[in-house]
């Protein structure tokens, strides 16, 4: 299965965002504090690598991706990078001022992801390059 339309991106990246958010509180309200942040992260992580395989640009192949690659085009992998880059900066700043270990796993969290898709985009805009 694979996803080429964007309202359908959309609604998966919503409906994965709630269920993040719903999973966090309720883990924060029935267990030790702090725990609802790292098990919102870790289905951040999951659906992220879970979408990247099933998203496609509209000429994408629907054959497997290579590894690294994250987005069809590198423009959406540098538009990511930024967003997450200024996620974590704010978990770190959060975590600096509270002294909350949590707030320091989202901000590595964030900046993994950032990471990921800075190397995916780098990797793209060279092939796209080469064919130019």
């Amino acid at each position: 299965m694979r996803v080429r339309n964007g309202a359908t991106k959309a609604a998966l990246i919503a409906a994965g965002s709630a269920l993040a958010v719903i999973v966090g509180i309720t883990v924060e309200l029935t267990t030790y504090s702090g725990w609802g942040v790292i098990a919102s992260c870790g289905i951040v992580v999951v659906l992220v690598l879970i979408l990247t395989r099933l998203f496609r640009g509209e000429n994408e192949s629907d054959a497997p991706r290579q590894w690294w690659r994250m987005t069809a085009d590198p423009t959406a992998g540098f538009v990511l990078v930024g967003w997450l880059f200024v996620q974590a900066i704010g978990s770190a700043s959060t975590a600096m001022l509270t002294g909350g270990l949590t707030g320091w796993v989202s901000g590595i969290v964030s900046l993994s992801l950032a990471v990921a898709y800075l190397n995916s985009a780098i990797r793209l805009t060279a092939i796209h390059s080469q064919r130019n």
